[in-house]
């Protein structure tokens, strides 16, 4: 099934942006986050832009997301961030699995000796997220026997900040403090990693010590994170009805919106079940012949309700904006974001499947 919507993809962007990871890294590696579809982007035809681009690295969520990649011709490097059971599909897709526990990593060494070849696996560690990842103390003692499993290969050490994108780089410093010198006391036991990484967005656009010799940008490919990136997605539709209401007309349910005046009001064949956050209720705007028209009444799983009242010449037809530009007029997913207390992200891999993305 398919909505009214169609998200635009701005590859042109999508470019531009990669262009800013280079120009703030150098010739560092870059591991490129396609996770959740490309942050709602399309996974497919934003990994093979990229990789038109020459990035030979991809890292995904979990395993589906690696595989959905790979039967659709994606040849590249695919490192797989959260999974840790799915060993067949590992070896049969050649992906490359993060470890964070001693138990798997036996495991993968063990189902590599029986298909008689070696793994390569990046070692995850918690230098102060909470979330997955050898504690550092930890990391001392299991790394190095690790190390001795003669079927997988250590190929990359990484870690993940917690509050890169804050002012206050306190927390984040000493973060990268520990992970440097977990890197440095396992080399002097001989255990070198051919990639070193840590930075996310926030810590590629500000924090070029932490870039190590790899990278792995998300959100700023996308165009969020920094004023000199441009967003890459942007989310239409059509006005499907106009109606013309007196004043005391309730709109949509819970009757949350009551007309004071003759009012003009468009239905938007869009709605929470498309992504667009039902807590935009009576406080969003989309954009209609380069006005701005706000949301009244609370927004519908297929529809949201504008008024249109002091817009001149909207029609049955007319194209809305709901993320983009019209003229000199743009609501970003940033803007949206900040109405609703939440981030750009959820905005973005918000936006469902039935709204077609067209590549541009």
């Amino acid at each position: 099934m398919r909505s009214n919507a169609v998200a635009e993809i701005d590859l042109k962007s999508l470019s531009y942006n990669l262009g800013i990871v280079r120009k703030k890294t150098g010739n560092k590696n870059i591991l490129a986050v396609v996770k959740a579809d490309a942050y709602g982007h399309g996974a497919t035809e934003i990994s093979n832009h990229l990789i038109q681009q020459g990035i030979s690295r991809l890292g995904v969520a979990f395993t589906n997301e690696a595989v959905s990649l790979r039967e659709s011709g994606i040849n590249v490097d695919l490192l797989v961030f959260f999974d840790r059971d799915n060993f067949d599909e590992c070896f049969r897709y050649n992906l490359t699995p993060v470890i964070f526990d001693l138990d798997t990593a036996r495991r993968f060494d063990k189902e590599a000796h029986r298909r008689k070849c070696k793994i390569a696996v990046h070692v995850k560690v918690d230098t102060g997220m909470g979330r997955l990842g050898f504690d550092i103390d930890k990391a001392r003692t299991v790394i190095p026997k690790m190390a001795s499993l003669k079927n997988i290969s250590l190929e990359g050490l990484m870690s993940h900040f917690s509050d890169a994108d804050l002012e206050d780089k306190e927390f984040a410093g000493r973060q990268m403090g520990r992970y440097i010198s977990l890197v440095r006391e396992l080399r002097q036991k001989n255990i070198v990693f051919k990639y070193l990484h840590m930075a996310n967005s926030a810590a590629v656009l500000d924090m070029p010590a932490a870039h190590f010799n790899m990278v792995r940008p998300g959100i700023m490919l996308y165009g969020y994170g920094g004023p000199e990136l441009k967003p890459v997605l942007s989310l239409k539709s059509s006005v499907l009805l106009i109606k013309k209401v007196p004043t005391g007309t309730p709109i949509s349910y819970g009757r949350t919106f009551i007309t004071k005046r003759k009012s003009v009001i468009a239905t938007i064949p869009v709605g929470y079940a498309d992504g667009y956050n039902r807590r935009l209720s009576n406080c969003g705007e989309v954009l209609i012949n380069a006005r701005r028209a706000p949301v009244v009444g609370r927004v519908c799983m297929d529809t949201v309700m504008v008024d249109v009242t002091d817009i001149p010449d909207v029609r049955i037809g007319s194209e809305v904006v709901l993320i983009g530009r019209q003229k000199k007029e743009k609501i970003t997913a940033a803007d949206i974001a900040a109405k609703i207390g939440t981030i750009p992200y959820e905005v973005l891999t918000s936006i469902g499947r039935r709204v077609r993305r067209f590549y541009k």
